[in-house]
């Protein structure tokens, strides 16, 4: 018997958000004379072009020169974070909220980059007192919502998903995290369609054509899962699990040699139980997250 192995769309909703002046230009003063604020353009452009040290030096001389600024640790947790250092982005995000404890995005910044770091429940803590400043944020309730999946809580997190989707119903990731839920509590209808409307809104996620192929393996719908499996390798996913699953359609489908290939890949990528699966020609499927 052969699984289906993967975990749904963990989510493409941890976008951390810079707000007023940290390393963004949108809210500064078209004429300013504050150094500080001469330092956090400058760190705008060096991330820009993708001179992420120099831009956390320009962040840290900024923090030196004004340590009372909570944009400046603000802007260099934000660095830090898109480096996947977040042990640093944390502790800058936490001073910002110390300085300014008023501002719903460093409250959020902070959530997210505990949620990266696998620590849910101070994420929640984070999310909710976001909230607090700002109920309507479509964001911090898709956030939040998150959270809550992470800690098992999925009633409130379809909750929180649901007042997202009313608060910003154009926004793709709010139905791709919305349908990871409807999956986990088997309402694969519900989940399809979500999956549905996020490819309408945003059809450049790869991530979202292999949450949707899943849930086609897992309805019989092994055609259309090996043509969306199909359209997230284009769009370059490079998922094992993604070469695993298709596999088991291709085979299903009768196509032994993409089959066989993909095992193969899915092997060479370090998923064992992928290795030597080539040999079986027909299969049967037991769905299982």
């Amino acid at each position: 018997m052969i699984v289906i192995r993967r975990m749904l769309l963990l989510g493409l909703s941890l976008g951390f958000s810079i707000g007023a002046l940290g390393c963004t230009t949108k809210a500064l003063p078209l004429h300013s004379q504050d150094s500080t604020v001469d330092l956090l353009v400058q760190c705008e452009r060096d991330f820009i072009q993708g001179k992420t040290d120099r831009a956390i030096e320009t962040a840290s001389e900024a923090i030196r020169a004004t340590p009372d600024r909570a944009e400046a640790w603000n802007a260099r947790g934000f660095v830090y974070a898109s480096q996947g250092l977040m042990g640093r982005a944390i502790e800058d995000f936490m001073k910002a909220v110390e300085l300014n404890p008023t501002n719903a995005t460093y409250q959020s910044n902070l959530g997210i980059a505990y949620l990266e770091s696998g620590m849910s429940s101070s994420a929640l803590r984070a999310f909710e007192q976001a909230l607090q400043l700002e109920p309507q944020s479509a964001r911090a309730h898709n956030h939040r919502g998150k959270a809550y999946r992470y800690l098992g809580k999925l009633d409130d997190a379809l909750r929180d998903f649901n007042i997202a989707a009313k608060l910003d119903g154009q926004n793709a990731t709010i139905y791709a995290n919305r349908a990871v839920v409807y999956a986990l509590q088997e309402q694969y209808g519900q989940a399809k369609s979500d999956l549905d409307r996020a490819i309408a809104l945003n059809n450049s996620s790869p991530e979202v054509f292999q949450s949707r192929g899943l849930i086609e393996m897992l309805v019989g719908e092994f055609d259309s899962a090996e043509k969306d499996f199909s359209r997230a390798a284009a769009l370059g996913a490079g998922d094992t699990m993604l070469y695993y699953n298709r596999a088991i359609a291709r085979s299903i489908l009768g196509d032994s040699a993409g089959s066989h290939k993909d095992y193969e890949n899915s092997c060479q990528r370090g998923y064992l139980p992928a290795c030597g699966l080539s040999k079986l020609s027909s299969p049967t499927v037991s769905p299982k997250f």
